[in-house]
This record gives structure tokens, sequence and C-alpha cells, in this order.
């Protein structure tokens, strides 16, 4: 049926070819716009003016075999000449693939999202594929409609479990469409691929860092409850405070539904905290945009960081090394991260492994931690 429907494309370019020449001698009239959409350069003009077969033509854009940097220039530079760009429609009936991966984030304003999202499309780009980014809407069941719709080859979805649930990501699946996600939600299937920071080893190095600092009383701020059990942040900070300091029950203050963890969040809830107590030395926030908050709200009540109360956050976002004073934070390897999550794709998309991998972060120390100050 695909080759069926190709051999009509290629029919109806000819047909009309031969209208034009019937144009010009008065019989056929043709539109303009028509016109210019037959007379476009084809890949055989590319090929003739490159001196190159068609074929090394397609994979100078398809980028499924290597080409000489040679051949690779001539062609490149025969297409710019003519205005030629490949046909990824006529393309993609015949091999199937659309050459698109489809990106799912929860907030598309997020730095870290959008830092992860730009490494992704880097190293799509330079197999050949285009990335489709899409988030902020609520509807996300849409979404897994579209991709499937569009026949997206492969998919990466980083939204809240509360989003997107189990059933969505196998209806991806059972269309062929390749699937990373987050392995911390712990979805058993074998064609499924997983990635995952370690954020419990991140908590763990945040604390030993203030624990070196002389700290003892540290407070969590972040989102998410204990409900939320793909994120693993709050249970490491109580196992490590409990381990380090014996301490059973530190002081944490978390959000609710629908867990949103931006700089106004951190704000509210490190209030929150103050007006519970001020008997804490330091503080680790969920992500860098709630360390922000609460660096604002510390300040705002006299307070100052890091002479009184030290903040960590977690992610490394470019804000972070800007903020006065520059934030401590864990790096989230967003660049390796993204090239990670696109060549786990690619290769389950060519040759059908699956795999999972795990990231370590690591600490980035700034201004907005330092030693605790000694009790009087």
């Amino acid at each position: 049926m695909t080759n069926a429907i190709f051999c009509v494309i290629i029919g109806l370019r000819q047909k009309a070819r031969a209208c034009f020449l019937s144009e010009a001698v008065g019989k056929v009239p043709i539109k303009a716009e028509a016109k210019e959409f037959f007379n476009r350069p084809t890949r055989t003009d590319v090929a003739k003016m490159a001196g190159v077969s068609e074929t090394t033509v397609s994979y100078v854009y398809s980028k499924k075999r290597r080409v000489s940097e040679d051949l690779a220039d001539r062609v490149i530079n025969a297409a710019k000449a003519l205005n030629y760009y490949p046909d990824m429609v006529a393309s993609s009936l015949m091999s199937k693939q659309t050459n698109t991966i489809a990106v799912l984030v929860s907030d598309l304003t997020s730095p870290l999202q959008m830092s992860i999202i730009k490494a992704l499309q880097r190293a799509a780009i330079e197999k050949g594929y285009f990335v489709n980014a899409c988030g902020g809407e609520k509807d996300f069941e849409a979404y897994i409609n579209n991709f499937i719709s569009r026949r997206v080859d492969a998919a990466y979805i980083a939204v809240k479990t509360n989003e997107i649930d189990e059933s969505h990501i196998k209806k991806l699946l059972d269309y062929n469409i390749k699937v990373v996600i987050n392995s911390a939600r712990k979805i058993d299937d074998i064609r499924l691929c997983g990635i995952e920071m370690d954020l419990d080893f991140g908590i763990k190095i945040i604390i030993e860092h203030l624990r070196g600092l002389g700290h003892r009383k540290i407070v969590f701020l972040g989102c998410y409850d204990d409900a939320y059990v793909t994120d693993r942040r709050l249970p490491a900070f109580r196992k490590y405070m409990r381990e380090f300091f014996s301490e059973g029950n530190p002081l944490v203050g978390i959000g609710e539904p629908p867990y949103e963890s931006g700089i106004e969040d951190g704000g509210r809830l490190m209030a929150r905290m103050l007006a519970r107590t001020r008997d804490f030395t330091a503080v680790v926030c969920l992500n860098d945009l709630m360390a922000l908050g609460a660096i604002r709200v510390l300040q705002a009540n006299g307070i100052n960081v890091p002479g009184d109360v030290s903040v960590a956050g977690i992610d490394n976002i470019e804000f972070s090394a800007f903020s006065f004073p520059a934030l401590t934070t864990i790096d989230h390897k967003c660049y390796e991260m993204g090239e990670t999550l696109f060549n786990m794709l690619y290769e389950n998309i060519v040759t059908g492994r699956s795999g999972h991998r795990v990231l370590y972060p690591e600490l980035i120390i700034r201004e907005s931690t330092a030693y605790c100050k000694p009790e009087v």
C-alpha cells in the first residue's frame, strides 16, 4: 500500500510537469502556486549538479549512512544553489518513519527541561531527526493521541505521574512508538527505555557538604509529599538525616497537589517554615527555582544568606550561577542527559534494543553555603 501511494505521488508530479508543457502551448491553465510546487528542484537535479548518485543525496539528508565530507559538501552546495529541500512526506511514506522525536513535559518554561530538550535536539539534528516539544496544557491524553496520529518515531515523556499513567505509555508502545521515561516510575515493560538522575545520591552529597560546614539543623523544602513515590528527594533527605545525625524527624516543608515547584512556591514554603520555627541553619530545596524563592524570603526577613542560613538547590540551572548569592547546587548534567536520551531512543528505533541508564549528579559549590554560625 505504501509503495502504491508513493507511486501515485510520483505519477501526479509527472502528470503535472506534462500539464506545464501543455500550458506552454496554451492548452491547460495552471495556477501559479501549483506551478511553483511542481517546478521545485528534485533529488535528481541535485545529484546531477553535484555529480553524485541520487542515493548519495538521500544519505546526506537521512544521515542513515556515512558520506564523505567532500561528497556531503558538494550535495549541500548544490542544494543551496537550486534552493532544494528534501520531500520528507514522500520519504516517510517509503520508510514508514517520520524522523520525528516527540517530547512531552509538564512545563515548557522549566529551565531544567528546556536545557535537556536543547541538548536532545542538538543530538537529534545530527542524525536527521526533528524534535517536537509539547507541554503546558493539561489535556495530556490529547498529546498522546496526537503523537500516534502523526506517527512520531519516538517520545520522551517527562510529566508528573498524576498527569500521564501507565496505560498512556503502553498505548504509545502498542503503536510501535519508542518511549523513554524516568526509570523511577517503575513501569514493567521490556519495550520501554528508562533514564534516571540519581537524586538519592544528589541529596547525600548535599547533606555531606553541609555537615562538613558544621550544619546539623537542616530543613528540606519540596513540593512533593510522601504519596508521590516516584520522586526520591524527600525520602532520601530523611534517610541521610537519620544516617548522619540520628535525626528521626527532620524539619520538612512540603507542598500539595498540583505539586508546583517554582520561585513563588519556594518562597511560600520558606515563609511557612519561618512561621513554625527559626531554629535551623541550612535549607535544602527540591530545585534551584524553589531555592531562589527561599533565599528571597529569608533576606526579606533580615536573615543573611549564607551568614545566618545556608541554602542549596538542585538542578544547576543557568540562573543559579547569577543569583545573589550564587547558588550552591547539584548539577543535573542537562547536556549529558539530553544526548543520552536521544541516543537511547535512536538505538531503540534502529535495533529495537531498550535499556535503562542512571546518571550521577555533581556538587557545585558556590556562595550560598558557608560554615555554620556558632551558637551563642
